[in-house]
């Protein structure tokens, strides 16, 4: 059964609850959005940890919020979707052909979760993101948010996050959820990698980091990885990391001001959602 992890109430005028958009993360294992009023201003946000076994379930479980989470059923002028499952795969834009999605999706993932197969061109980047969600997750969604747009999670970090003229030339990007990770790597300021793994201890991390390192001959002395996410600096996970690597950084979100409601939360815990929120906004 999902369960609330975070309920933070950042705006309470009603004056500035206008011009509202609704975005929202949907994953096998956290739903949250964020509410955004005038000028990108972050007005709610509300993280769910979910508890489904399956793609059923999850779809179960994510009709139970929509029925009782109030503030889901305020009108907004406009609603985006976010996808962060991890049948996903980038294509180079010479290669893509549309038509070839699902035979790719299936020969690189299996065929069994079947699901509904979505594409997508990745701003700034000359690839397509073809990528799997499930059946069920996204005719509910459709049902309920008839006006909504889609994207994928890994297409977005791409646009927004991952290809800056400030940025290094190589780095690891680490994003901290319950039990699992996502993880971008670039080299010579090219995307490598971009994948989720799964984790049950802190070494689980430090595995799959330095296994990255080396297939794409990075040094863990002098790359930096730059962490974000549900990760505390005094947790088992950060001094995992921290054994390894010699650059290790919070992330941050360049030119916001600090969040008054967060102020009793590290800053990069919500920087995924609030850095989505940005993004599509």
């Amino acid at each position: 059964m999902a369960k609330i992890l975070f309920d933070i109430p950042v705006a309470h005028e009603p004056a500035e609850w206008t011009d509202t958009h609704l975005v929202m993360e949907v994953s096998p294992h956290i739903f949250s959005y964020a509410i955004l009023g005038r000028e990108k201003k972050i007005l709610q946000m509300r993280f769910y940890e979910m508890d489904a076994r399956n793609n059923h379930e999850l779809a179960e479980e994510l009709r139970g919020i929509i029925i009782t989470d109030e503030m889901l059923k305020t009108d907004m002028q406009k609603e985006t979707f976010v996808y962060n499952f991890p049948e996903s795969q980038l294509i180079p834009e010479k290669y893509f052909d549309e038509n070839a999605g699902k035979n790719l999706i299936e020969l690189l993932h299996g065929d069994f979760n079947k699901g509904v197969i979505l594409n997508e061109r990745i701003g700034g980047w000359p690839q397509y993101n073809v990528f799997r969600v499930p059946a069920e997750v996204h005719n509910l969604l459709r049902e309920n948010f008839a006006n909504g747009q889609y994207w994928h999670y890994y297409s977005l970090w791409m646009q927004c996050g991952q290809k800056r003229e400030d940025e290094r030339a190589n780095r690891l990007s680490v994003m901290f959820y319950p039990n699992h990770i996502l993880v971008a790597a670039v080299k010579d300021k090219e995307l490598q990698l971009l994948q989720s793994y799964a984790y049950e201890a802190a070494e689980d991390v430090g595995y799959y980091l330095l296994n990255i390192c080396g297939q794409f001959q990075l040094s863990p002395e002098e790359t930096p990885v730059i962490l974000s996410g549900m990760i505390d600096v005094s947790s088992a996970l950060y001094t995992e990391i921290y054994k390894y690597f010699l650059l290790v950084e919070m992330d941050s979100l360049p030119g916001k001001k600090p969040v008054p409601a967060l102020e009793d939360y590290p800053e990069h815990f919500f920087l995924p959602l609030m850095k989505l929120a940005v993004c599509v906004s």
